[in-house]
Parts: structure tokens; C-alpha cells; sequence
């Protein structure tokens, strides 16, 4: 199959290192890391739909696209995500838009009604692509950096706070390799379902099934003694853990989630705490994080915690 000038082929699990490299040549500021994107390849449902392609120019692999969504069976709207990405030395209008349209075809050859795409509010490129196909800004997802060096005095002072007031609430804060409740990941999944389904988001919520939620946890970014949790008589309340990317990359936030019930108790920020004195422990210079601009729980955490602005990513949405 040929797009515009790019040959394009069915990718393997073996591209995902490919995919990793074309993503970090294009956003240098972003990388991705190639063992963490292999791992995420990796997790899908038996029933998802997972349609990804390699570009390649010359015989060189220059870009990829993909499309992927739940089984219908699962959602109340067939909606579906799209991505594209081209090397900078290939990166053209012409191509991306392309590789949109090829996705986009292939969705609507599925029954798909609504396609999201993500690009960052600083690349006039692809947003000129998707605008131009019709798509429409949905929403943003807001990303942050915090410095761990200059906010060390800082951090270090709202760690001890946090965590005295969770000893005076009777929270109990422990890794996941501390806590030796046999049945913490149906606890930590019940939480975690709970938690992401209040995320604001325009795409309907679909839990992980259990398989693929104790695979999550296996992401070569993650280790039970750098997961925190939340502990109330025997229940598991809250969580926040950073990912390491173990050959590039920013260690940043994979996850922070609360069971409803505890939220506004300062849980959130005590976990993080631990989770960033932990980083400079390590030696870790800076983390990242990024959530729904209209979270505003969380952006209020980020901002008192000392993270600062870094761009926005758009996400856009088209109706087939």
C-alpha cells in the first residue's frame, strides 16, 4: 500500500523502538522511551481494535499512524484514536495529512462516529493538518515540570508536613512492595477504576480488565518500591507513582488516583511528596506531570506543589 509517497506496511511489535525514535527525533523536548512504548504496545484486551502501520520512504522507516479502540461492545459511543507521526527530515503536510487519511478511512470503514487526534498547541504543523481535515479542538491535557534542585529546601519541608498530618489522620503510606495484603491489586483496581472514571474526559471511560491492569504495573518505567499508597483500616485509598524510563526520557507521574471518599484530606499531596523525595534520593534533577485542564483539584495541587507550565497538548475531535 502507497500513501502520497510513502510506502506503508503492518507494524510488529519489534517497531515500537522504531515508533519511540521517530516520536523523540520530532518533539526532542518529549522523548519517548523505546522499552516503555513496547510495554504499552504489548497491553491491549483480546477484543481491542489495535491498527498500527510503519511509513517508509526509500525503504527507510519515516513515520507510522495509528488507530485503536475499545470493542464496541464496550462503549456507548464508537469513538476512536488516531495518531501520525513523520522523522522532521520527513515531515511534510502533505504526508502527515496523508497518514491521517488513511487511519481515518480505515475508522470509518469500522463503523467509528468520533476520531480524537493529540498534538501539542506548539506544532502549527500537525494542528494545520487536522484543522484542515476537520477536526476541532476538544480539549487540553496541561503538563508540567517541577525542579527538584532548586525546590529541594521546599519539597523536603511540605513532605514532613504531609506526612505528619497523615500520621494525625490515621492514613497508613506504604509501597506497594511494603504492603502484604494478598488481595491489594483487586483493592488498588477497584480505587484506580473509580478515580480514572471521574477524570474529565470527552471519550467514554473503559476499565482495564484485570489482565491487563497487572501488566500495567509490569511497564519496565515502574517498581513496587517506587509505587506509594494510601492506606485506611483496610482499605487502599489512594496511589501516585512516577515512571523511570530506563533509556530516555523524563521521569514523570504515571499515575495519582483517590478513592472518592478521601479526597480533600491533603492524601494526594502526601503521596506525591513521597514519591518526589524518593526521586531526589535517587538523584533525579526535575519530574514531570500532565492532567485535564479542567481538573481543578489537581492543577490546584500542581501549582502549590511548585510545578511549573510547560505547553499544552490539544486534543482534537472530528465526527465521521
Amino acid at each position: 500500500m502507497r500513501v502520497a509517497d510513502l510506502e506503508i506496511r503492518a507494524a510488529t511489535l519489534d517497531d515500537a523502538a522504531t515508533a519511540a525514535d521517530i516520536d523523540t527525533e520530532a518533539h526532542p523536548d518529549d522523548p519517548e522511551d523505546p522499552q516503555m512504548t513496547r510495554h504499552w504496545w504489548s497491553i491491549a484486551a483480546e477484543d481491542d481494535v489495535t491498527d498500527r502501520r510503519i511509513a517508509l520512504l526509500d525503504g527507510t522507516s519515516m513515520g507510522y499512524a495509528t488507530r485503536e479502540h475499545p470493542a464496541w461492545s464496550k462503549m456507548p459511543e464508537r469513538f476512536a484514536s488516531l495518531g501520525a507521526e513523520l522523522r522532521p527530515s520527513a515531515r511534510t503536510a502533505v504526508r502527515l495529512d496523508a497518514l491521517y487519511a488513511m487511519v481515518e478511512e480505515a475508522a470509518r470503514g469500522d463503523g467509528t462516529q468520533k476520531v480524537t487526534a493529540w498534538a501539542w498547541e506548539h506544532d502549527e504543523l500537525a494542528l494545520e493538518v487536522l484543522k484542515g481535515r476537520g477536526f476541532n479542538e476538544e480539549r487540553r491535557e496541561r503538563f508540567w515540570e517541577l525542579d527538584l534542585v532548586g525546590g529541594r529546601e521546599r519539597i523536603t519541608t511540605m513532605a514532613a508536613k504531609s506526612k505528619e498530618r497523615m500520621r494525625r489522620e490515621g492514613i497508613t503510606v506504604l509501597t506497594l512492595a511494603d504492603d502484604t495484603d494478598p488481595a491489594k491489586f483487586e483493592k488498588l483496581k477497584r480505587m484506580s477504576d473509580e478515580a480514572e472514571g471521574d477524570v474529565p474526559t470527552s471519550e467514554p471511560f473503559v476499565p482495564l480488565e484485570m489482565r491487563e491492569f497487572l501488566e500495567w504495573f509490569e511497564s519496565p518505567g515502574l517498581r513496587p518500591d517506587r509505587i506509594w499508597l494510601a492506606r485506611e483500616g483496610d482499605e487502599i485509598i489512594g496511589i501516585s507513582q512516577l515512571s523511570y524510563p530506563p533509556v530516555r526520557g523524563v521521569v514523570s507521574t504515571d499515575w495519582t488516583g483517590m478513592a472518592r471518599a478521601a479526597r480533600g484530606r491533603g492524601i494526594a499531596r502526601a503521596l506525591k511528596c513521597e514519591t518526589l523525595m524518593q526521586a531526589i534520593g535517587l538523584g533525579v534533577d526535575r519530574v514531570r506531570t500532565d492532567n485535564d485542564s479542567t481538573n481543578l483539584p489537581i492543577l490546584h495541587l500542581n501549582e502549590t506543589m511548585g510545578y511549573r507550565r510547560r505547553p499544552d497538548m490539544i486534543q482534537l475531535l472530528k465526527a465521521l
